[in-house]
């Protein structure tokens, strides 16, 4: 029998695209008792020109407002947007600039509109002082834990243990508690109005750890003490750590369905994740290998506009082209994906590439099993080489976790099940110009779901082998240095587990 064909394409899960439930108006009350939390930091003095800012005296196309690089003229560019264009006008603005503005000035310009909003039935208008909501929790969340008190020169061994249980408890309670409320104000969000409250609040919780856990310890203790209450503190930050986990999860699950690609607020959020949860880090598929993507230079408002500014911003017609390609560099919005659930097999469409690589991207950020799916069926039929490596990759990513939550949660590293590399070997073995980067991403998928049991040296062994080869064939000096480290790296384990 001929072996079966490496690059079929997965029947499912396929993009549905699908819409959350209609609300109705705003309640605001959530918001109201929320905005009283205690032990919120005020904002800081530059956020002030947010609060009080004029209008410019041409706002021009709206488009051009938002590609415009000074910050502080941007944002008099969309005042005067507000003023001027009525479909705009109020909500729709108040969000835009609280997106654009520094995340700890969120709040400045979000909450003056709410104390006077009137909530009505209009579900358009609701949804976008939705929105509105989830930047004046994010604004104050994102200054909760930032600050906790300084031990100073202490070193003494009584003192800082009193220190600990006196001045760092009571802030930690303090912002324990700030934090949990904030977080109760988003209830009835839904989408990205919710995710930006929520990937916000899972950061403040996960900032407040690593805040607690760097707290210095006196020289003096000796290791068995200082092993003891490192223990006890970790135990006692556990609960917190999880739903600090979990709340940002929830807010990239958002995230991820507003076709978002690129944020600050993922970076910082993702990067507390992966230091907090060394052993299964969410950015371990940034380790594959794909060719460069070359954005072009913005010269334009905007062309610049597309590649700075959130994708959920781009998705209207009166805003932009929301099948513009520039916007590939944000993201997909949902008339690009559309476009392509639709896309015959084979058809010829000038987005299949990069809306192919995108969707790989997005899978690499969030590890949603649909993206996966959805690159190779965009990719399938190109004969372009680095169109031909990204099936690959999907093909094998597509087997794996169905997102970060079942990533994170998976009971062992084998559970992972990215072992299923037969399209990224079928191209090691044709040999094409991109046979190096295929086999370093085959090898580096299979080392993070490693077999268990007595099974486990020699699929180590393999993998090993698998770098080295990948270190072959491949070109670019520092590429070739890495798979070779790499080989090193899971030669010394595989020895160890003998």
């Amino acid at each position: 029998m001929a072996p079966a064909d490496p690059f079929t394409l997965p029947a499912a899960p396929r993009d549905d695209d699908a819409a959350e439930a209609a609300h109705g108006g705003v309640d605001l009350e959530p918001w109201k008792k929320a905005r009283t939390a205690r032990g919120v930091p005020p904002a800081p003095p530059a956020c002030a020109a947010y609060a009080g800012r004029a209008a410019a005296k041409d706002a021009g196309g709206i488009l051009e407002a938002l590609g415009e690089k000074d910050p502080a003229k941007r944002d008099a560019r969309l005042v005067a947007v507000d003023q001027q264009n009525a479909k705009l006008r109020g909500a729709w603005t108040r969000a835009v600039r609280a997106e654009l503005a520094p995340v700890e000035c969120a709040d400045t310009i979000a909450d003056p509109f709410l104390q006077s909003y009137v909530p009505s039935a209009d579900a358009e208008g609701s949804e976008r002082a939705r929105l509105v909501v989830g930047f004046s929790l994010a604004g104050k969340l994102s200054r909760t834990a930032s600050a906790p008190p300084s031990m100073g020169a202490l070193r003494d061994k009584e003192k800082v243990k009193a220190f600990i249980g006196g001045p760092l408890k009571t802030w930690l309670l303090e912002q324990s508690t700030a934090i949990e409320v904030l977080a109760s104000g988003a209830a009835g969000l839904t989408g990205y109005a919710r995710g930006v409250a929520a990937i916000e609040a899972g950061i403040a919780e996960l900032r407040l750890v690593d805040k607690m856990r760097s707290a210095p310890v006196p020289a003096t203790w000796d290791p068995e003490l200082k092993a003891i209450y490192e223990a006890a503190l970790d135990e006692a930050l556990e609960p917190r750590k999880k739903r600090g986990r979990d709340a940002t999860l929830v807010g990239m699950s958002d995230f991820a369905r507003a076709g978002i690609l690129r944020d600050a607020r993922l970076d910082r959020a993702r990067a507390l994740l992966s230091k907090l949860y060394g052993g299964r880090r969410i950015d371990a598929l940034e380790g594959l290998l794909l060719p460069a993507v070359v954005d072009p230079h913005p010269v334009t408002p905007a062309d610049f506009a597309m590649a700075n500014v959130p994708i959920v911003w781009l998705q209207e017609k009166d805003i932009a082209n929301p099948e513009d390609p520039r916007t590939l560099s944000r993201g997909v919005t949902k008339s690009l994906r559309a476009r392509f659930r639709k896309l015959a097999g084979g058809s010829p469409d000038e987005l299949r590439s990069p809306y192919a690589r995108t969707r790989l991207d997005m899978g690499r950020v969030y590890w949603r099993r649909v993206d996966f799916v959805e690159a190779a069926y965009a990719a399938k039929g190109s004969d372009k080489p680095e169109d031909r490596l990204v099936l690959a990759v999907s093909l094998a990513l597509a087997q794996g976790p169905n997102g970060a939550a079942d990533m994170m949660r998976a009971a062992t590293p084998a559970a992972l099940e990215l072992r299923h590399t037969e399209a990224l070997d079928a191209l090691v073995a044709e040999g094409g110009p991109l046979a190096g980067m295929a086999g370093f991403d085959a090898a580096h998928l299979r080392a993070l779901s490693p077999v268990e049991g007595d099974g486990a040296a020699a699929y180590l062994k393999d993998v090993a082998a698998r770098f080295r080869k990948a270190e072959s064939l491949l070109e670019d000096p520092a590429q070739k240095r890495a798979a070779a480290q790499r080989a090193v790296d899971v030669e010394a384990i595989a020895t160890s587990a003998k």
